[in-house]
């Protein structure tokens, strides 16, 4: 993502996308439980909470902390690469977590019915 404003249009959707899934497959497979939904629901919005918080970050440290400008600008740049890629990588964990309450939320008489659409 090139800007934080992207980046955290990216969680949004993304999120909101995971939570349009469940409903859309309650409405079509009535026999998923609500109670699943629910959970579901709530990890959507507590995974994207937590995320877009994570979003802004600082640099904690000052440029009359290093040598040269160049330094700073190479120690800043690591940080923030650093940072972003955990953030990724937290956010990439959350949303399989995610994916896989959804799997285990469906009926077997569904997924069975996946696997033959799939397999034929």
């Amino acid at each position: 993502m090139a800007t934080k404003r992207e980046l955290k249009k990216f969680i949004r959707n993304t999120c909101g996308a995971l939570a349009a899934e469940i409903l859309l497959a309650r409405a079509a497979f009535p026999s998923i439980e609500r109670k699943a939904v629910h959970e579901v629901l709530i990890d959507a919005a507590a995974l994207q909470n937590a995320s877009l918080t994570k979003v802004s970050v600082s640099f904690d440290k000052r440029p009359s902390d290093f040598a040269t400008k160049a330094e700073y600008n190479k120690a800043r740049h690591t940080y923030f690469a650093e940072a972003y890629n955990r953030l990724l990588d937290e956010f990439d964990a959350g949303v399989c977590a995610i994916v896989k309450k959804m799997n285990a939320a469906l009926p077997e008489e569904v997924r069975s019915t996946f696997k033959e659409a799939v397999s034929e």
